[in-house]
């Protein structure tokens, strides 16, 4: 082994060592310092000459005071000559009774004697506070007397001095309610008024109101910006739009009805308020009560609804633009619109309507100019674009099949080219990509609850 190897073995020896040392001098120390806190003591009482037991006292006991019995409230009656009332007996199940105080009379001087035999009743200081009668004495039994002494029977048996003759106290008997104006017959709105577009105020009118006179006091809201409908409700319980044909009838409700929202925008705040003091004032002056139908915020729920018109309110515009050709007629383009079925109207546009006669998709020029038969003769027409208003259409994947229909047949004819509106050539995929979110549209509406081609979708997209 080497000098350094044994260098180490001695190091490693010496902390052994010490560690050792240094643990046996820690519990040494640990071992007096426990001696010294718990002393042993010098005497043990238990084994000193001088301790004893007595056996009397521990078998007699000492006297210790005892605690405090619950106080005790002594009633005494003393019998005379007259008999106690009677307990008339109750069958009644419920809690309050009628209570009769028997009548006191002054009682002759009492002996010793007699107050010993007196029947005694001894009730506890809680029973006295649960009572709410007159006190209740009863006999004492022949156990309870001093056996020297005869038992002194109650002129009756029964435990008089209740009695329960009703089984409600006049002062428990509910008072009556005070008769309540009779409340206005609920009505449902007419059928042109939605709730989810429209806010409404129903007038209880006192008595009936003529035509006229309602249409006089709805002046007010001439300078609202947004379409205010009135209504009034006949004696044949019919609801019937207040115009000039309806001032000579006679009308007991109306109701008022703000619409919330449009293409233009939701109501403001300020035409809110206005309309509100309006009805508010309307009815003021008929004396009649207003009832007000409606979202609870209507301010915040006419931006909402605003909003979601914004998201659905979507345009397909499929464009035919000359082609290689150059213009087309309008003679030409005239004969094969109305070989699809297109109508032109007095608004400058050819329209394709359903059976119902309403407007599935229409026609127009490409310049904005409007279209009509004059024209039509000799006019040149670049372009012309075809339309699908999308919340106006009931079926619109359908509608939108027979437009694209309509418009290749015409392009073919016309030797012009099919277009979408960044005039980019259509393509089957994308009418198949427009024909899924038309889809998309048509459901959120239904789930709104604003039925695609109905009034609702009519006026609020308009």
């Amino acid at each position: 082994m080497t000098d350094l190897q044994l260098a180490l073995i001695a190091l490693g020896a010496l902390i052994i060592i010490a560690v050792v040392l240094f643990n046996w001098w820690q519990e040494r120390k640990l071992h007096k310092e426990t001696e010294s806190r718990f002393v042993e003591p010098e005497t043990d009482v238990l084994m000193d000459e001088d301790f004893r037991i007595d056996p009397h006292t521990v078998l007699r006991g000492d006297k210790r005071e005892e605690p405090e019995e619950e106080e005790f409230v002594v009633r005494v009656r003393i019998q005379d000559d007259e008999p106690a009332p009677q307990v008339a007996p109750s069958y009644a199940a419920e809690p309050s009774l009628s209570v009769e105080e028997p009548e006191v009379k002054a009682a002759p001087a009492i002996s010793e004697s007699s107050v010993d035999q007196a029947p005694v009743r001894i009730d506890s200081a809680e029973d006295v506070a649960e009572e709410e009668a007159p006190a209740v004495y009863a006999s004492t039994a022949a156990s309870d007397l001093p056996p020297e002494q005869e038992p002194v029977a109650p002129a009756q048996s029964e435990e008089p001095v209740v009695n329960l003759g009703s089984a409600t106290a006049p002062w428990d008997e509910p008072a009556a309610e005070p008769e309540q104006a009779d409340a206005p017959e609920s009505i449902a709105l007419p059928a042109d008024v939605d709730a989810q577009i429209d806010l409404s105020a129903i007038l209880y009118l006192p008595r009936p109101y003529s035509g006229a006179a309602l249409r006089q006091q709805f002046l007010n809201f001439s300078e609202i910006d947004k379409p205010v409908y009135a209504f009034g409700l006949d004696a044949f319980r019919e609801w019937h739009l207040l115009t000039r044909e309806q001032e000579q009838g006679e009308f007991t409700r109306c109701v008022c009805s703000l619409q919330m929202a449009d293409r233009s925008g939701a109501v403001s705040r300020e035409m809110l308020i206005r309309f509100q003091n309006a009805a508010e004032d309307i009815a003021l002056n008929l004396g009649a009560q207003v009832e007000w139908q409606g979202a609870p915020d209507p301010l915040v729920y006419a931006q909402a609804l605003d909003a979601f018109c914004i998201e659905v309110d979507k345009l397909v515009s499929l464009h035919i633009v000359q082609g290689s050709n150059g213009p087309f007629t309008g003679t030409k383009f005239r004969g094969l619109a109305e070989a699809s079925g297109l109508v032109l109207g007095n608004d400058g546009a050819f329209h394709y309507r359903d059976e119902q006669g309403h407007t599935s998709f229409s026609l127009i020029n490409q310049d904005s100019n409007p279209f009509n038969a004059d024209m039509l003769r000799t006019v040149v027409i670049k372009g012309v674009v075809f339309q699908l208003d999308i919340p106006h259409v009931k079926n619109c994947t359908e509608v939108f099949n027979q437009m694209v229909l309509a418009a290749r047949q015409m392009s073919h004819s016309l030797n012009a080219n099919l277009v979408d509106d960044n005039y980019r050539q259509l393509t089957d995929t994308q009418i198949d990509r427009i024909r899924q979110q038309l889809k998309m549209l048509h459901a959120q509406m239904i789930t709104r609850g604003i039925m695609p081609g109905g009034q609702t979708a009519a006026r609020l997209f308009s």
